[in-house]
Parts: C-alpha cells; sequence; structure tokens
C-alpha cells in the first residue's frame, strides 16, 4: 500500500482537499494520513474539526506523496521542520502537492526553485518577505501547473489540483483526468453528452 500524507493547519481550506482525499481513497492503493504542525486536531475555515494522525515531529516513514493544503496560517508561518520535509520529498522526487496559500510559504522558502508553477498573485512576491523567490520567470498564468513531480495550484481550482496530482502518481492518466475533470466542473448532463454513461 502507498502512503500520502496531507498536511493541514489550523483555519486550512476544507474546499481544498475535498478532491484529492476521496479520489485517492477510491484508487485502493493508498493510505492517507493527515499531519499538523502541532496539534492532535486542526479546525478548517469551514468550522470542521479535523482529528490528524500525526503531527510533523511523528513523520518518519517513506511516503509517495506530500499534499500541502492551504488556509488562512500561511501568511506569517515559519517552520524549519515542515521547510526540511517539503525540501527533501522534493529533492528525493516525493509527487508533492501545494495549492493556495501553501503556494506562498514554497515561494518564500525558495521552494519553487527551478519548477514551473503558478500561485494566487505573484506580484505579492516582489517583496522583500519573497528575497528566495528568484525565478519569477517560470510562473505561468493558469489555475494548476504540473511540473515534473511539483503540482501547484491557486485556490480556485482544487479539482486541476486533484487530477495533476493523480497523473504524477500514475494512478491515472491524462485522457481519463480530462473526462473527471469534466465531470465534477460541468457537471453529470455535460459529461454524459460528450462522453456517454460513466464507465460506460
Amino acid at each position: 500500500m502507498k502512503k500520502a500524507l496531507i498536511v493541514l493547519t489550523e483555519a486550512y481550506a476544507d474546499w481544498e482537499v475535498s478532491y484529492i482525499a476521496p479520489e485517492l481513497a477510491m484508487t485502493q492503493q493508498f493510505e492517507i494520513n493527515t499531519v499538523s504542525l502541532e496539534s492532535p486536531q486542526v479546525t478548517s475555515i469551514g468550522q470542521l474539526k479535523t482529528n490528524i494522525d500525526y503531527t510533523i515531529d511523528q513523520v518518519t516513514e517513506p511516503f509517495d506523496a506530500l499534499i500541502i493544503i492551504g488556509g488562512n496560517s500561511w501568511g506569517n508561518l515559519e517552520d524549519d521542520r515542515l521547510l526540511n520535509l517539503i525540501r527533501t520529498s522534493l529533492d528525493n522526487n516525493v509527487v508533492v502537492g501545494a495549492i493556495c496559500g501553501a503556494v506562498d510559504y514554497f515561494a518564500r522558502n525558495g521552494l519553487l526553485t527551478g519548477f514551473k508553477h503558478t500561485g494566487n498573485d505573484q506580484k505579492h512576491w516582489t517583496t522583500e518577505t519573497y528575497n528566495q523567490y528568484i525565478n519569477y520567470e517560470d510562473f505561468i498564468v493558469q489555475d494548476s501547473v504540473r511540473d515534473r513531480h511539483l503540482i501547484t495550484s491557486n485556490g480556485s481550482n482544487s479539482i486541476d489540483f486533484c487530477f495533476n496530482i493523480l497523473e504524477a502518481l500514475n494512478v491515472i492518466d491524462s485522457e481519463q483526468a480530462e473526462q473527471n475533470k469534466t465531470f465534477y466542473k460541468l457537471g453529470y448532463t455535460a459529461y454524459k453528452e460528450k462522453y456517454g454513461e460513466i464507465g460506460g
């Protein structure tokens, strides 16, 4: 069984995890564990209380995916343990996903260097706070971007974020990913008109 870690901070954006977690689970290939920085329980923006499997100090086992969910705690967040976990994962070609405010954290700490990427608003990355962000030319104006094993997304498109991660993990091909995106974005009626019955 493969393993995926999903990092949730206090006031995490619950909608940003709402596609990737069940889609990973439905592959029946992944054990999914949640990780927080400190607390055994975090509360989402929507006031959903989530019990956490591991604090970051307890992450020791190998894993196949590291997924960092955005939210309202990323503005001034600094944590060397998280930074080291992400950097080591990228260096070891683990599939890493970051969405919304989590991408800001990546930019602020130089974790996007060498990767094409997107995010909420690159204009905010040009201040002294983001002095480690050096590859402005690699920013792509799209909702979600996959470059090898790094997937970045702005906060508006958790659907593309989800299926870019699944493609990077080789559990879905690009054709099936596009079909699934159609289903979730346009609804069953539009899907049926384009592809026919689900599973047909």
